[in-house]
């Protein structure tokens, strides 16, 4: 697939957005959604994985179908609800895309939170774009998540920790432990670290009822997954 073909597919296709609630442990209330998106592309032609891949080496395109993405997700959002919404560092890099992106995510500010995912990429350059993409949203007083904390290949950083007002842990923990109960106790102190710095903790990949006592075990503040597809709205 060249170049235009891609180009022309990504512009045509049909997007949805699926949003996933985020649940307190406390009360079991929904406290959030995290928007994720859904694009109608037939497998045969790209997977959504491709799709990503080849959107890191063309930068305004990407930057183009995130900015179309964000605006429906939130357009489409009518709950009184906090959205997580998933950004990639590399859309918020030039001066063009920081002023569009600090003016919309001001417009919203009391109501998202930037979920701060990964580029699949662990080279210094990378790293260091997350980094200052996490710096930026600290000095524009935007609420930030750490997305995906734990899961394997992940860049840990003591620095993007501190910068965001939530860890959302991987669900590779609660396989770890599933497999060796010794691992829970990283899980415990992890836990009890976020709650000192005055942060929020959510779990990821609740998808049995023992994941759902465990969590709920844990005393972590928010809980996400499977487990609660009855409650997920697609739009």
């Amino acid at each position: 697939m060249n170049t235009q073909e891609f180009k022309y597919l990504i512009k045509n296709a049909k997007y949805r957005t699926k949003y996933e609630p985020i649940i307190s442990t406390t009360d079991n209330s929904i406290y959030a959604y995290e928007a994720l998106s859904k694009f109608e592309i037939k497998e045969d032609i790209i997977s959504t994985e491709e799709i990503f891949r080849k959107l890191h080496h063309n930068n305004m395109l990407f930057f183009e179908l995130e900015r179309r993405n964000k605006e429906l997700q939130v357009e489409c959002f009518d709950m009184d609800k906090k959205l997580f919404l998933n950004f990639d560092a590399d859309i918020v890099n030039t001066i063009v895309q920081k002023e569009y992106w600090e003016n919309f995510l001001n417009l919203h500010k009391n109501r998202i939170v930037v979920e701060i995912t990964e580029n699949g990429s662990d080279d210094e350059k990378s790293a260091d774009i997350i980094r200052q993409f996490s710096q930026w949203l600290k000095n524009k007083n935007i609420d930030s998540a750490l997305d995906d904390f734990g899961q394997d290949g992940s860049m840990f950083s003591f620095f993007l920790m501190g910068q965001s007002k939530y860890i959302k842990i991987d669900k590779s923990f609660l396989r770890q432990i599933a497999s060796n109960k010794n691992y829970i106790f990283y899980l415990e102190g992890l836990l009890r670290t976020i709650n000192k710095n005055g942060q929020k903790s959510i779990i990821e990949g609740i998808e049995t009822e023992e994941d759902y006592q465990l969590a709920k075990k844990l005393g972590c503040d928010y809980m996400q997954g499977y487990y609660f597809n009855n409650l997920v709205i697609i739009k």
